[in-house]
């Protein structure tokens, strides 16, 4: 009965996943952004089209792999060395349910830092700073003297590229490289302790940042979004990447303890090993 439970809510939970990532991917396949106006001497969105130093593919496959694997080597470590004294079916079974749902709340986060990116961007349809290079406006077919230019008198030949000029506000490559490296940050801070090598936690802490500031900073020099549109980005993952890690303590962590206080058996807060055998480094269980 329980492990029929155990399957309707991975089922439940997985499906929840799959509905707000197919979600925000319809959103950006269907929808159709607001077509905001322009002034026709406005110099904020006349910058040259460049293309992206920092691609999509690179973001999420980097933003994605490299957190996922940090966490899974770490829950593994954490299940080798401070429950050794217990069955191997144990010790895989906890493994594999602390790894299920630190990485299963991590990307429900990627899922919904997506969502409540596109949403913005397709309903304010701010515009990116080389609109006037991809939109090529044909001024000719303007019908009135007004400044403010609300007619469609773009002759670009991609019409794609039109679109995603329209879509600047908020960043996304900026909610979700922050997303990704805070989530990594918090993690490390929390789950990994190095008691000999001090430096190698914030070290890696620094290399996540590092590369998501370096990411936010050159979608400004590609002229892909204004400044103001980096930082609501990074301001938005940052956000959500703190929610899910609240979230992810509370689960994996106070779980397991009153699963370890049921059992009697004492569970060590932290476990730091003296063993002949090096360690290198001390996985804490403070989560």
């Amino acid at each position: 009965m329980v492990k029929k439970v155990t399957i309707l809510i991975v089922f439940l939970e997985v499906s929840i996943f799959a509905a707000i990532a197919a979600l925000s991917i319809c959103m950006r396949k269907f929808m159709t952004p607001f077509t905001r106006g322009f002034f026709r001497d406005d110099q904020s969105i006349m910058h040259p089209f460049h293309s992206s130093t920092i691609s999509s593919v690179v973001l999420y496959c980097v933003g994605f792999i490299v957190p996922g694997a940090v966490m899974i080597l770490t829950e593994g470590i954490y299940a080798k060395y401070m429950h050794k004294r217990k069955k191997r079916k144990v010790v895989l079974n906890m493994f594999l349910w602390n790894t299920y749902h630190v990485v299963g709340l991590f990307m429900f986060g990627a899922a919904v830092t997506h969502l409540l990116t596109n949403i913005p961007k397709y309903t304010i349809g701010r515009l990116r700073p080389h609109f006037m290079s991809v939109c090529k406006p044909d001024w000719s077919k303007l019908t009135s003297n007004d400044s403010y230019i609300v007619q469609d008198i773009c002759t670009g030949p991609d019409t794609s590229l039109i679109m995603e000029a329209r879509v600047s506000f908020p960043s996304g490559h900026s909610s979700m490289s922050m997303y990704c490296a805070v989530i990594l940050m918090l993690y490390l801070e929390k789950r990994l302790k190095c008691k000999n090598f001090m430096l190698v936690r914030p070290t890696l802490q620094l290399a996540a940042f590092s590369m998501a500031f370096f990411t936010c900073l050159s979608r400004i020099s590609d002229y892909k979004h204004h400044w103001s549109d980096v930082l609501a980005g990074a301001i938005l993952g940052m956000a959500i990447a703190y929610v899910i890690m609240v979230r992810m303590t509370q689960v994996v962590f106070h779980k397991r303890t009153s699963r370890d206080a049921s059992s009697s058996m004492e569970f060590p807060k932290p476990y730091y090993h003296y063993s002949s055998s090096p360690i290198p480094t001390v996985i804490s269980t403070d989560f």
